[in-house]
Order: C-alpha cells, then sequence, then structure tokens
C-alpha cells in the first residue's frame, strides 16, 4: 500500500476519533448536569425526546427529504437570517413539551410534598441574581433548583413576580433564602429587571430568564473572566437549547439594527464556540455586568419595555463607553426560550418593532457594522476589527510539558497575543485533544480547531479564505500538507502572508541517526535531503529559523527572507544551594521509540549511569520529568534509584532540589530548548557536543561537554563533586541566557515576521 493510502487511512482514523471526541463532549455535558438531581428526574423525558427525533429523521430518509447539514445551506436576505434565527423546528417544539409536562410534574410533586427550597444566600453577596417572573412556575422551579446546587458562590437571589396567575406564588410561599418582590400587575421583562437591581447588594449583577438552568462551574467561570480586566462591562455565555443544539454563542448586530446568535442550530461544542471573545452583545437570558457600570448607565433604557432588544441596547452603550462586551465559553446554560411569551410569532413581532427603534437611537454605530450577509458571519463574530489574523498550523496545542519545540511554538503564540493578534490554532498530527487539556494551559482567546484534522483542511481553507492575514506554518512535514493547498489555490492567498517555522534542517537529524546506526550517507545524498527540506520553504514570503547556522544553509540554497528567531526565556533560579541538592534530571517528553529524546535516555541509562553510580553510589538518583510512551525506557526503570515522573503542570520542585541536569542528546536539530531552561532555573548543565555547538558555548564556560559514554559520566561526576565549579557554570549560564533569549527581542522578531508583507503569489 503507498504511503499516501497510509496517510489517508490514517487521516480517516483520527477522523473517527474527532466523532468520538464529539460524543464525549456531549457526554461532558450530560455528566455536569448529572450533579444535578433534577437532571437526572428528566432523563426518561429526554430520552424520549430523543428517540421521537430518530424516528423523524428515519422517515425522512426514506422519503428522501432528509435536510442537508446547516452549514451546506446557508439564507441569502436578512429575512431568511432572521427566518432561521426565530424559526423552532418540529423536533425542538416536541422536545419543549416533554420538559413542559414533566417539569409540571415536578412542580406538582414539589408543591404536594410540602417542602421548602432552601436556596444560597449571603448578607455580603459577591453577586445579586435577578428573575423576572410571569407564569411558568415550571420552568422557575427548575431554574431555581440549578441555583440551589451552587452554594460555594457568595450570591443573593432577587425574584420578582409580575403578578403570575398560575402556580407560581404558591411556589414563591416555598422558597427560602432568596429576596421575593410581588408586583400587584404585571410590570413585564425590563421594569421587572430595573426594579429589582434596585435592590441588589451584590458587586456584580446577573441577569437571568427563569427558563434556563446553570451548568455546575457557570458562575465562576463568568466571575473569573470579569475581574480579568477592569475594561470588560459585561460577560455572556454559550446557551444551549433543550434539543442539544446551540441557541448562541454571543451574538451579532447587523448594520439594519437586526441580529443573529452567533452558531445557532450547530453542535454547542463546535471549535468555533469554544474560545472567549468580544462579541457586540450577548442574550439577556444569561448577562453578568458590574453593578456600579449598571448604575452608572440607568440599567434598561424604558424604551424598549416590555421585552426585547433591551440587552442589545445595553450591550451598546457599554461599547460606546469604551467597555467590552465578552463571551464566556465555559458559562453554560441550558435554554427553553420564549417560555414568558404568549406565541413565538407574538415575540417576533416585537422583536420587530424594536429593532427599529434600536437602529433610529445608534445609527452611528450602526454605520460602522457588517451588512446583513451569510458570508460575513465570520468575521462579524468578533468585536475586535482593527485585530490581525493569523491560522497557526502545527502538529497539536503547544502544551509546555511536550517539549519537540512545542514550548517554543507556544511561546511564538503568546508574543502574538500580545502583539493585538487574534489566532486559530489548527493542529495536523494530533486533533482528537479533549477541550480540558486544550486549554489547560493556553489562553481562552485562542480558537483551537480540534477535530478537523488534515481531511478538512482545504475545506477550512476554502470556507475562510480571505480572512487571515497570516499564515503560520510550523515543521516540514506540516509544509508539505498545507502546500498542495497553496499551491493548488493560489488565488485564496494572494493577500495572506504565508510564514514558516523551519524551525531547524531536521535532514542533518536524520544523517545523524544514520550514522549512529552504521549508516553512511554519500555527501550527494546528504545534500539532497537538505534541499529538499529547502524546497518546501520556496512558497513561503518569510522563513523562520530557530538558529543563524540553520539560517546561513536556508540562504546557501536561495530562500533569501530569513529571520532567526530563537527561544524567549525569563531567568528564574531556583534558590537551593549546592549542598541541599542532590540527584540528576533529565527533562523531555518521548511520544515515540524512534525521537532524540529515547535514544538520549537509553544511552545515559545504558552507558553512562552505571559508571555514574559505581563511583558515587547506586543510591545517587536519576529523574526524568516527562511524558514516556517508549516500552524500552520503560524496562530500563529497574532501579529504586530511577524513577520517570510523567507528566508534571510545574517542574520548579524537581529544578531546585536536583543538582545536575543532563542533556544526552546524540542526534537532533536546533537548539535545544531544554539546556535553556535549565540554565533560567540555574541548574549546571553537561551536554553532549551537538549541543553546545546548537547552542554556541564553549566546554568549561558556560557548559560541561561530554563526547564519549565514559567522558560524559566523568564530566557528570566532575560537576557532581565540585562546589566551586557548579557555582562558577550556574553563574555563567545564566548571564548567557540573559543575553542570547531575551523576550524583548524574541517579540521584536516575531513581530517583524509577521509584519504585512506582499504575498509571492500577489507578486506572480
Amino acid at each position: 500500500m503507498s504511503n499516501k493510502h497510509n496517510e489517508l487511512i490514517r487521516s480517516l482514523r483520527k477522523q473517527l476519533e474527532a466523532t468520538e471526541r464529539e460524543l464525549a463532549d456531549q457526554k461532558w455535558l450530560l455528566e455536569r448536569f448529572l450533579e444535578s438531581p433534577s437532571w437526572r428526574m428528566t432523563y426518561p423525558v429526554r430520552w424520549l425526546a430523543k428517540q421521537a427525533r430518530a424516528a423523524r429523521a428515519f422517515i425522512q430518509r426514506l422519503a428522501g427529504k432528509e435536510s442537508e447539514p446547516i452549514a451546506a445551506v446557508s439564507p441569502t436576505t436578512t429575512e431568511e437570517i432572521e427566518a432561521r434565527q426565530t424559526a423552532e423546528p418540529e423536533s425542538l417544539s416536541d422536545v419543549k413539551q416533554l420538559f413542559t409536562e414533566f417539569y409540571s410534574v415536578q412542580l406538582h410533586g414539589f408543591l404536594n410534598s410540602k417542602a421548602i427550597l432552601n436556596l444560597p444566600h449571603s448578607d455580603e453577596p459577591e453577586i445579586s441574581i435577578i428573575l423576572v417572573l410571569y407564569n411558568r412556575a415550571e420552568m422557575t422551579l427548575a431554574c431555581l433548583r440549578s441555583l440551589a446546587e451552587i452554594p460555594s458562590e457568595r450570591m443573593e437571589i432577587i425574584i420578582v413576580d409580575n403578578a403570575s396567575q398560575d402556580q407560581t406564588g404558591l411556589l414563591l410561599d416555598r422558597i427560602r433564602g432568596a429576596h421575593i418582590i410581588r408586583n400587584r400587575e404585571n410590570r413585564n421583562f425590563l421594569l421587572g429587571v430595573n426594579q429589582a437591581a434596585e435592590e441588589a447588594k451584590g458587586e456584580f449583577l446577573l441577569l437571568l430568564n427563569n427558563d434556563a438552568q446553570v451548568i455546575p462551574g457557570t458562575l465562576r467561570a463568568a466571575l473569573n473572566t470579569i475581574r480579568s480586566a477592569p475594561d470588560i462591562g459585561a460577560v455572556g455565555g454559550r446557551v444551549i437549547l433543550l434539543d442539544g443544539t446551540l441557541q448562541e454563542a454571543g451574538s451579532i448586530i447587523w448594520r439594519d439594527g437586526s441580529c443573529l446568535g452567533y452558531g445557532r442550530g450547530d453542535n454547542p461544542f463546535a471549535p468555533m464556540y469554544m474560545f472567549r471573545r468580544d462579541v457586540d452583545y450577548c442574550s439577556g437570558t444569561f448577562l453578568l455586568t458590574p453593578r456600579s457600570i449598571w448604575n452608572e448607565l440607568g440599567g434598561f433604557d424604558e424604551t424598549f419595555k416590555p421585552a426585547y432588544y433591551e440587552e442589545t441596547d445595553y450591550c451598546t452603550r457599554l461599547w460606546q463607553h469604551n467597555l467590552r462586551v465578552v463571551y464566556e465559553p465555559n458559562s453554560v446554560l441550558m435554554h427553553y426560550e420564549f417560555a414568558s411569551s404568549d406565541s413565538v410569532s407574538q415575540a417576533t413581532e416585537l422583536q420587530r418593532a424594536h429593532q427599529q427603534i434600536f437602529a433610529s437611537r445608534h445609527k452611528n454605530l450602526l454605520s460602522k457594522q457588517y451588512r446583513p450577509d451569510p458570508n460575513l458571519i465570520l468575521p462579524a463574530r468578533m468585536k475586535n476589527q482593527e485585530k490581525k489574523r493569523v491560522l497557526f498550523i502545527d502538529d497539536q496545542a503547544p502544551h509546555t510539558w511536550l517539549g519537540s519545540g512545542f514550548p517554543r511554538s507556544r511561546t511564538i503564540l503568546l508574543a502574538l497575543l500580545k502583539q493585538n493578534c487574534f489566532v486559530t490554532f489548527y493542529p495536523l498530527s494530533f486533533f482528537t485533544e479533549e477541550w480540558t487539556s486544550v486549554y489547560s494551559d493556553m489562553p481562552g482567546e485562542i480558537e483551537f480547531m480540534i477535530g478537523y484534522g488534515p481531511p478538512l483542511l482545504e475545506a477550512f481553507l476554502r470556507n475562510r479564505r480571505g480572512y487571515y492575514n497570516t499564515i503560520f506554518i510550523s515543521r516540514p512535514h506540516n509544509m508539505k500538507i498545507v502546500r498542495r493547498v497553496l499551491d493548488g489555490h493560489q488565488d485564496w492567498f494572494r493577500e495572506t502572508n504565508v510564514v514558516y517555522d523551519a524551525e531547524a534542517i531536521f535532514a542533518t537529524r536524520e544523517v545523524a541517526l544514520q550514522q549512529l546506526n552504521g549508516i553512511r550517507l554519500a555527501p550527494e545524498e546528504m545534500d539532497a535531503l537538505v534541499q529538499e527540506e529547502v524546497n518546501l520553504a520556496t512558497r513561503a514570503d518569510c522563513v523562520i529559523a530557530v538558529s543563524e547556522s540553520d539560517a546561513r544553509q536556508f540562504r546557501a540554497r536561495g530562500i533569501k527572507n530569513v529571520d532567526v528567531i530563537g527561544h524567549a526565556l525569563q531567568t528564574a533560579p531556583t534558590p537551593r544551594g549546592f549542598d541541599e541538592r542532590s540527584g540528576f534530571l533529565f527533562v523531555g517528553a518521548i511520544h515515540e521509540e524512534a525521537t532524540p529524546n529515547t535514544d538520549s535516555v537509553i544511552w545515559f541509562l545504558e552507558e553512562v549511569l552505571p559508571k555514574i553510580q559505581a563511583q558515587l553510589g547506586a543510591d545517587v538518583s536519576f529523574t526524568m520529568a516527562g511524558i514516556n510512551k517508549s516500552e524500552r525506557v520503560r524496562r530500563l526503570i529497574n532501579k529504586p534509584s530511577i524513577r520517570i515522573t510523567g507528566h508534571l503542570p510545574d517542574l520548579t520542585e524537581l529544578y531546585d532540589s536536583s543538582r545536575v541536569f543532563i542533556a544526552p542528546t546524540r542526534y537532533g536539530a536546533g537548539i535545544p530548548h531544554k539546556v535553556h531552561e535549565a540554565a533560567t532555573r540555574g541548574i549546571p548543565v553537561v551536554a553532549t557536543p551537538l549541543l553546545a555547538s546548537q547552542l554556541g558555548w564553549e566546554d568549561g564556560t558556560s557548559i560541561l561537554v561530554g563526547t564519549s559514554a565514559d567522558s560524559f559520566a566523568q564530566r557528570c561526576i566532575q560537576l557532581y563533586t565540585d562546589h566551586v565549579l557548579w557555582t562558577q557554570l550556574r553563574y555563567a549560564a545564566l548571564d548567557r541566557v540573559k543575553a542570547e533569549c531575551s523576550s524583548e527581542t524574541f517579540e521584536k522578531n516575531v513581530a517583524a515576521c509577521f509584519s504585512p508583507q506582499v504575498s509571492r503569489s500577489a507578486k506572480r
């Protein structure tokens, strides 16, 4: 079978894994709700709804009427966009009916039980939650029960009942811990919110619809976000409808004043809805805002009573006061929608009337908005249009614990964010990662296209052609994949700057590996390998190398626009002295058997460590910090003095307790980040001649170098036992890192690579 077929099979296999991940996301939502007793009780209703949808879909397929995916059919007019926004699928109507009936049973059971519902209450609340009611007691009970299950937050709950005619009064009689206001007439939603806000004591107000249920963790995520910057005026969340589809992930305001919930009807776990961003506005279904700002702006404008467009107007006024509105994907709501409206059509008519009022009041702002066009949803989904947009393509999310150049990729990502860029990250190798892992050490403002991979890359670039100012491709094997699209569709990229981060000449690593295995390549063979790799760079407008020596090779072979971006590190030496430390340390991830790190550790364990322990004692420890997927390495961990930690989120304790860092790499390319990192933490290093030459560090000045197993062992012993030498190398290496890995220089170099350039395709 050809390599191309093998690659296709691997890609398809990973696509299946991506589908499994999507199912896991749905499982996550279910599990979060399973923490709620009310959600557990509704399982029969949800199961019936699922069966009803499946049966309807089966009948449609038999009749040849199966609908196309949402993304495949786009509305073409403002009216069609609004129709899609407000139209309620028959399946959702069925689900709503089932939920209504089941919640009614719950309400009936609660009222008959004579039980009391105790709600969280604080005399010094951080957050004041406002609920305005008009009938729908069964929905209110479900909402309050979801709040009752969040006792960890300092909150007060303020309930305004607008003279409900159903069992709401009886329900409120059984509530404890809430501040309840009972109006004698229906003051409607807007006036009810303003009325409740006057009674609030919390630092923040949370406007919450009574037909919504709050997922655990939602309030804390919103509070963390609104506290993260002083210019945030409101935070909204990811609102999911009862049938499991998305209601909105932030909302768009079009030039004519009409609005669109971003992602409505789509999978709520799709990657474009999982990152934090500034938006035009967020729905009042869930809207968190500082009480001081609410009071300063005068709350909701009563012109929009009884309801609709009041939160749109409020968020617009926030923007006019230079305050941001932020969508927080980790704040998740399940929403019934239109529960208090007599009909969806009446609600829609009221929305249209208030749209005209809104448009007349905000003409200046609306003139700068996008016209209502489905083809403009992508750029309109974010408020910060002045940001440069970068598509970053690499193997996987560049976590710090991965090694293999990923820490450097992460540093470049962070530098781009500091330079006011919006970044979409597209992983090509490992693209089925769990969301909790993706954002574990990544900023929430980066869009990670998890679940797409090589099979969908061309479709992704077609859909987003013209959207990105720069496409950044890291590593040769990824450039091979992307280049096929770049060459096949040059018109897509005429205004796009293509940056290729070669990182290193990897062919030199392969040559060194062959030599270690006793295979000597002819000079012309070595030259052909290097030239093949360099040829990948001809499609880029800018090539990035990690060292000046690699940059010279590119330039010598005809690639002129080559910049050097090394590493950016801040020195943070650990405090313990020589006598307080013991043992040897290696830091690096082992993902496969045939990698430089695998060879390094095996060589050290088999040929070097026994010599060290023969002189220093068998109890001298060796610690390997990082992931290990090598069975051969695992078999060599056969003594109590040898251990593998696996992934650790923080290596400070290891750097502070270990005496000597070892870097026994015998083949590789680029600049060894692990040596720079060890030096910044104040632990002296013994390395191979290869790494010393890549660094440009001389033996005995900032580093010790061992050329063979014997000499490497002796250098380790020398450094381990000589207090004076240890101290000299510690401070010499710290000085070298300060001079060579300046964050300021790194960020300046990154900015130069991403500055606007005329792409090669435009020149042709």
